[in-house]
């Protein structure tokens, strides 16, 4: 895993190709992906709010799909691996529907499924990394499936800023905080803007650290979730609030108010300021931030950061159900 986070800017620089036809143009876009899958689909959408993105996570399609828009959405079926059972029923709905779609997968049953059926398609270059570690490869398909040339050309730039000497300085960072998270739950905050990274900083202490985490956004988090410090003091939970210079600036005082009261309710906080010369690096600093913190704290805890034995035994309980 850390091979693969330290080469990082190899997914950044990545030349997608679309195999099949030629992309339609569209309004609006339809992701459909579960787990690793789907997280670059909101991470777009931090970088770019106005790329007309909507995620779907479950199995079929959302009703109603086309909304106001005068043309359907183009479909973007996308499974790491081609054999996610939802996302192959998103697939089938889609198609059964005659829905514009395009595929992104590395193989399985969905791209024969593609092939056959002579449907747009993307492959991904690398089946042997974990699925939420391709977040750059997804990246690089979806600004090419939905046009976004701006983050296309960002994330190609951004292949160079972040070399190899910048990724291992990100990873010192990682290692501190991890330090400050063995035997704590994390509770990720951010803005509503940033809510996709803190979702992604969520998803890889579950699959990377083996441990729970949850992630909320603020304002939304003061007026509930807040109040569940009152009372007993807990020793469970540490805080992360993300926060960035692009956020509202009432949303900043707001976490900044977070990081001074927490710590009296016995709630530690770390806080993370997102940096770069653009929301694009922001996210994708973010996203090396968090791997090499799951990873570190994988390690702290003895635990192979790469299986996901739970998930995988949790499938074939399904497969057979």
């Amino acid at each position: 895993m850390r091979s693969t986070l330290l080469d990082f800017s190899t997914q950044l620089k990545w030349q997608p190709t679309i195999e099949g036809g030629t992309l339609p143009s569209a309004e609006q876009y339809l992701l459909c992906g579960m787990g690793g899958s789907a997280l670059a689909g909101g991470l777009l959408i931090a970088c770019k709010p106005t790329i007309p993105i909507i995620i779907h996570r479950d199995y079929g399609l959302p009703l109603p799909v086309g909304g106001d828009f005068h043309t359907p959405p183009l479909v973007i079926i996308s499974s790491f691996s081609g054999n996610t059972e939802e996302t192959l029923d998103a697939y089938r709905v889609a198609h059964e529907n005659g829905r514009p779609l395009v595929v992104i997968t590395t193989g399985g049953e969905l791209l024969t499924r593609a092939r056959h059926d002579g449907m747009l398609h993307i492959i991904l270059p690398d089946p042997t990394i974990p699925q939420r570690l391709a977040v750059g490869y997804f990246l690089r398909a979806l600004a090419l499936a939905t046009g976004a040339k701006q983050i296309w050309d960002e994330l190609e730039s951004l292949s160079t800023t972040f070399n190899l000497s910048t990724i291992e300085t990100i990873e010192d960072d990682g290692r501190s905080i991890a330090l400050h998270l063995v035997n704590r739950i994390p509770l990720i905050y951010s803005s509503n803007r940033y809510a996709p990274v803190a979702y992604f900083w969520k998803i890889m202490m579950n699959e990377t650290a083996k441990i729970p985490a949850f992630s909320d956004v603020v304002p939304e988090e003061n007026h509930n979730e807040l109040e569940g410090f009152d009372g007993v003091p807990l020793v469970l939970f540490t805080v992360i609030a993300l926060t960035s210079a692009d956020d509202h600036p009432r949303v900043i005082r707001r976490l900044d108010i977070l990081v001074e009261m927490l710590p009296s309710s016995n709630v530690p906080v770390e806080k993370i300021i997102l940096v770069g010369s653009s929301p694009t690096e922001q996210v994708i600093r973010s996203i090396l931030l968090a791997s090499f913190t799951a990873l570190a704290l994988a390690e702290a805890r003895g635990v192979d950061p790469n299986a996901v034995p739970t998930i995988e035994n949790f499938k074939r309980h399904v497969a057979t159900a």
